[in-house]
């Protein structure tokens, strides 16, 4: 009876859903979340399933995650969190704009000025809401972990064309070769390290070969 009671309390007009509050870090979010929002006619605040709604949310490539309380007796509350893209793949006639995990944000045509620039990294296009593939998130996780303690990433270039020849860009204009993929990371971070010792002492470089890693050499550039 007990049990009976309680299920009909549940079910009860007076825990009916009739408001579902969205949190997120901007107004277009939000918009974009409620409108993705379903919530059946009548589903109570108490029994229905919100990690559904959560995953319907994170099926938006713009949501990276989604979290749903209950606020009784009709109310829910979505709290999202946007995916930042932090790289820009250029594939076949466009720019995929990627998140740390590989995942597609978005896809644009003009070249985005603020993000890592990557060519020859992704094979196919990615679409968004799609993922690199194993081998494709591996080289953009070991370049964004060599990469972590440098403070101007805006326009540097990674380029994977030539696999045997992977090199590097900065966004001052300093070549890196860095050869193969093996040791990329620590590559990465040499060639910084290198740059860095180098301007200190007033200089500039024109390119820092770190193929091989013992013997790096680098040549200064020309001020005429």
């Amino acid at each position: 009876m007990a049990a009976s009671f309680s299920y009909g309390l549940a079910v009860s007009p007076y825990f009916a859903i009739r408001d579902v509050q969205i949190r997120a870090p901007d107004s277009a979010l939000a918009k974009l979340a409620l409108a993705g929002t379903e919530v059946p006619s009548g589903a109570s605040t108490l029994l229905y399933p919100v990690q559904r709604i959560a995953e319907q949310l994170e099926d938006c490539p713009e949501i990276k995650q989604a979290s749903v309380e209950r606020a009784l007796p009709g109310r829910l509350v979505v709290h999202i969190e946007r995916r930042h893209p932090i790289a820009a793949i250029k594939t076949d006639k466009q720019w995929a704009l990627v998140d740390e995990e590989g995942i597609c944000v978005a896809t644009t045509t003009a070249l985005p000025g603020s993000l890592i620039h990557f060519y020859g990294l992704a094979n196919d296009p990615l679409e968004p809401g799609e993922q690199l593939n194993g081998g494709e998130l591996k080289l953009l996780s070991e370049t964004l972990e060599g990469l972590k303690d440098c403070s101007a990433t805006e326009g540097l270039v990674m380029d994977f064309t030539d696999r045997h020849l992977v090199q590097l860009y900065s966004p001052t204009g300093v070549l890196g070769k860095l050869g193969s993929p093996d040791n990329l990371r620590r590559k990465i971070m040499m060639f910084l390290a290198i740059m860095q010792q180098i301007e200190e002492k007033g200089r500039r470089a024109a390119y820092i070969d770190v193929r091989i890693m013992d013997q790096p050499v680098w040549k200064p550039r020309s001020e005429s």
